[in-house]
C-alpha cells in the first residue's frame, strides 16, 4: 500500500472540509464550518501579537454565516469547544481576536462563556 504523504492529507482534509461546508450551505451554521472559518486564527490564539488577514478574513466570514441568534449560539458552543480542546490557546488572546480584527461576532471567544445567553 502507498504511503500518503502530510500533503497530500492535508489536501484531502480540506477538500473534505469544503465538501461539507457545501452541504451544511443554506442549513444553520455548523461547527466544521467554524473551525474552517478560524483555522488561520490558531497562530494568534496560542502566541498573540496581530491575527493575519486570513485570520480576520475567516471573523468576517463566521459573521456573515451566522446572522442569527440560534447560528450564533451554534457557533459560540463550536468555538467554546475548540478553546477547550485544543492545548495551548491562550484564553485572554481569544477574548481580544474580535476586537483586534475589528469584529462584532456578537458572542465571545472563551472558554467560559455561556452560550445559551
Amino acid at each position: 500500500m502507498r504511503n500518503i504523504t502530510t500533503t497530500t492529507r492535508t489536501v484531502l482534509l480540506l477538500v473534505i472540509t469544503i465538501l461539507m461546508m457545501i452541504a451544511y450551505h443554506g442549513d444553520a451554521i455548523a461547527c466544521p464550518q467554524v473551525n474552517m472559518y478560524l483555522a488561520q486564527c490558531l497562530p494568534y490564539l496560542k502566541a498573540g501579537g496581530t491575527p493575519s488577514a486570513m485570520c480576520c478574513n475567516g471573523l468576517n466570514s463566521l459573521k456573515a454565516a451566522a446572522p442569527a441568534k440560534p447560528d450564533r449560539q451554534v457557533a459560540c458552543n463550536c468555538l467554546k469547544s475548540v478553546a477547550n480542546t485544543i492545548p495551548g490557546i491562550n484564553d485572554d488572546y481569544a477574548k481580544q481576536l474580535p476586537s483586534k480584527c475589528g469584529v462584532n461576532l456578537g458572542v465571545p471567544f472563551s472558554k467560559t462563556v455561556d452560550c445559551n445567553r
